[in-house]
């Protein structure tokens, strides 16, 4: 009798033990939001968040505690019931805790509200191939920093807007695209391209066509409908690393090369007319014609801005000092114009001549890392 009681009473301590591990337990939380993590001052300006539970086997699960919320700033507020409402622009972080388990769900405010005004975009590389990236605003003299774009970018190379349509393009060297985003708001829209081969400056022709300049691959010019419908390719012969273009006074195209340290001129055809520039650059990036017809040029590799003739020669560094890894290059109307400096975080104002006037965004300013594109807009 023995022998029979003791295997049944291992059994039931094993089934008990069994039944035991087999509790479901809350484990984790998940947040959902009933409008999306993107509320507009001058719209959705509300949420209402509900949170789910999961036990350990990953199962659903009923959440008997009771919810608490908290924010992380005072750019929201939220409620004992989970509605969040926006305050003021910028991103905050929205906690619901149950016990000793809570869950984050990171919201950006936003105002929609076009603001009048001149304002100053830049793109940060950050350290290059690795983010995070970020499109920043800021307001003509520097101030008030903001980041206005974060998504889908993957080391933003150029900004350029297309005011009749609301909305701002960015070219994205790592995934091979040009996103579409509201121009004021900074959302999401969509592609406008995808598939090239890192795609570096885009720039609005003298045939109201968009052309993309592309970093590898077989390094030919492309061109865009301003709708996003491809036109093919304009040149033939390979610009490596072309991260720099302009058009001269009779339509001819000139690209840059970084690794080549060169500059190649296209007629407006598309056909090659050689290297314009073969000497005086360490590692060109932007590119562009002054009112004399010369060409300046951000040497990036030589932390100076250099200025060529119309036949190409070699006049002089038109600025050496203060500046280091230019790149990124805008105008306002009077002729003064503004240039990244990446090495030291800055974006600097000068004159047409190339007399700095100052600093505009400061060292670091609002997370800046690395300029690589400087873009002015003015919203009447």
């Amino acid at each position: 009798m023995k022998n029979v009681l003791i295997p049944l009473l291992l059994l039931l301590l094993l089934a008990c033990n069994s039944d035991d591990d087999d509790t479901a337990v809350l484990s984790s939380l998940q947040i959902v939001s009933s409008d999306g993590d993107v509320l507009d001052l001058a719209a959705t300006n509300m949420t209402v968040l509900s949170v789910s539970g999961k036990d350990q086997f990953g199962q659903d699960i009923a959440i008997s505690g009771t919810v608490q919320w908290s924010a992380s700033n005072n750019n929201v507020s939220v409620s004992q019931l989970g509605e969040v409402t926006a305050q003021s622009v910028g991103n905050a972080i929205v906690t619901a805790t149950v016990d000793n388990l809570s869950e984050d769900l990171s919201i950006k405010i936003i105002d929609s509200t076009p603001q009048k005004g001149t304002f100053i975009y830049v793109s940060d590389a950050v350290d290059f191939d690795t983010g995070p990236w970020n499109i920043y605003r800021y307001d003509e003299d520097g101030q008030n920093p903001i980041v206005f774009i974060d998504s889908d970018l993957a080391w933003p190379q150029d900004i350029l807007f297309l005011e009749d349509e609301n909305q701002v393009l960015i070219s994205n060297l790592n995934s091979g695209r040009i996103n579409r985003y509201n121009a004021n708001t900074g959302a999401l829209v969509g592609s406008f391209a995808t598939g090239i081969n890192g795609p570096t400056r885009i720039k609005i022709g003298p045939d109201d066509l968009l052309y993309v300049l592309q970093w590898a691959g077989n390094g030919r010019v492309l061109r865009y409908q301003l709708d996003g419908t491809f036109m093919g390719e304009f040149t033939s012969v390979r610009v490596s690393q072309s991260i720099g273009l302009d058009w001269d006074k009779d339509g001819n195209l000139y690209v840059s090369s970084f690794d080549g340290a060169t500059v190649r001129k296209f007629d407006t055809t598309g056909a090659d007319l050689g290297l314009f520039i073969s000497s005086n650059l360490q590692g060109p990036t932007n590119i562009w014609f002054d009112t004399d017809g010369n060409l300046l040029v951000n040497d990036w590799s030589g932390d100076s801005v250099e200025r060529f003739d119309p036949n190409g020669n070699h006049v002089g560094s038109t600025i050496t000092s203060g500046i280091d890894q230019p790149e990124g290059v805008d105008f306002f109307a009077n002729g003064d114009f503004l240039i990244g400096s990446g090495g030291t975080s800055e974006v600097k104002r000068y004159t047409a001549n190339g007399s700095l006037i100052k600093t505009v965004v400061s060292a670091g300013s609002g997370g800046l890392v690395r300029p690589n594109a400087v873009r002015i807009r003015t919203i009447d």
